[in-house]
């Protein structure tokens, strides 16, 4: 319970202010715990930084996991686009950036770039085949060019003007008319 309880206290410092937020005082006391706990369960705040990033990769390649579809399930574009937004409606809309920086760290450690690739592997993977169930001829090549309108999402999410909500519907509109172009053409 308290390492977890831990970890969280460190993802929570993380997306306040990155890594150099994240120290064994700020961690004991956004935890509410000694600071001796931090030591016990970790022996360095490189170590609770890896173990925190590491939950948040297997995070996201679950959460995109669970929104493939069934073997035989047909998507519209609609469906598919609801799918593909998903894990950006989850983001905080406050700190809609956070997976991305996240992200961008965890590529800083050269340590961490097999558990980054295996991520990002499995992601598009499952984006692979929600966009398969919609019948687009290539659906490897339709799931590049939405992954990159994704990541463009990803950074302009932080744009305050534009909000969450907007970088949403955007996002969703775009992968929508991607899919829609993608499909073989009915004469």
């Amino acid at each position: 319970m308290r390492r977890e309880q831990l970890v969280a206290a460190a993802a929570k410092l993380f997306e306040e202010g990155g890594t150099k937020a994240v120290t064994h005082r700020s961690v004991s006391e956004a935890a509410q715990v000694p600071l001796a706990t931090v030591s016990y369960y970790f022996a360095s705040i490189d170590q609770l930084v890896d173990v925190m990033f590491g939950e948040a990769l297997t995070h996201w390649t679950d959460e995109w996991a669970a929104l493939v579809p069934e073997a035989g399930t047909d998507l519209s574009a609609e469906e598919a686009a609801d799918r593909f937004t998903a894990p950006m409606r989850a983001l905080s809309p406050d700190r809609p950036s956070h997976f991305l920086n996240v992200y961008l760290a965890a590529l800083g450690r050269p340590h961490l770039l097999e558990a980054v690739h295996a991520m990002r592997d499995s992601c598009f993977g499952s984006q692979v085949a929600i966009l398969a169930a919609t019948g687009v001829a290539d659906p490897v090549e339709v799931t590049r060019g939405a992954s990159l309108l994704y990541s463009g999402a990803l950074v302009a999410a932080a744009d305050r003007e534009i909000g969450l909500d907007g970088v949403l519907a955007l996002l969703h509109a775009h992968v929508v008319e991607l899919v829609r172009r993608a499909l073989p053409r009915q004469d």
